[in-house]
């Protein structure tokens, strides 16, 4: 028996046959979903907000206080640390809303959970759910601002009404 050689038509055709694969591909990749990436982000970028806020709110207590911790020593800080110190100093200092700040601590120490469900495959596919999460850490952070400045304007007016008694 004799080889047969293939026609070289027959040989372009098994070799298209073999290398056309249009039809067949599938991506094993997703497309990226850019909202859904927004929206992640938008929830990181809030918690990082509330923890620095935090962390300004707290210096400026210690400051007050005649204690200067560095920024690096409260940036390391777990931040159930910092809402704890937070507390400490504002009772030490004679925080004037201490009510509004215990409520505002509270629920911060519940902003990690919000902030970790872009881990959770369900939430992080949930685009309400990210919504209501990076919504309910900005309002938070606004009302830690919120505090901060109000005990900073507080502040300046009782030194501003006891320095005109002086004079």
């Amino acid at each position: 028996m004799r080889n047969r050689a293939t026609a070289p038509d027959e040989r372009e055709g098994a070799i298209r046959g073999q290398w056309d694969y249009p039809a067949t591909i599938m991506a094993l990749r997703t497309p990226p979903d850019h909202e859904r990436a927004e929206l992640i982000s938008a929830v990181v970028d809030a918690y990082g907000r509330l923890q620095d806020s935090v962390c300004r709110f707290l210096s400026m207590l210690a400051d007050s206080l005649g204690e200067a911790p560095s920024s690096e020593a409260l940036a390391t800080r777990a931040f159930g640390d910092l809402l704890t110190c937070l507390d400490h100093h504002a009772r030490a200092a004679g925080f004037g809303r201490m009510s509004e700040l215990a409520d505002a601590i509270e629920q911060a120490r519940s902003a990690a959970q919000q902030r970790d469900l872009v881990f959770s495959s369900a939430s992080s596919n949930d685009a309400a759910a990210l919504r209501a999460a990076a919504s309910s850490i900005e309002r938070l952070d606004a009302t830690f601002v919120g505090l901060c400045v109000d005990h900073v304007l507080d502040a300046h007016s009782r030194t501003a009404l006891a320095s005109s008694h002086l004079d």
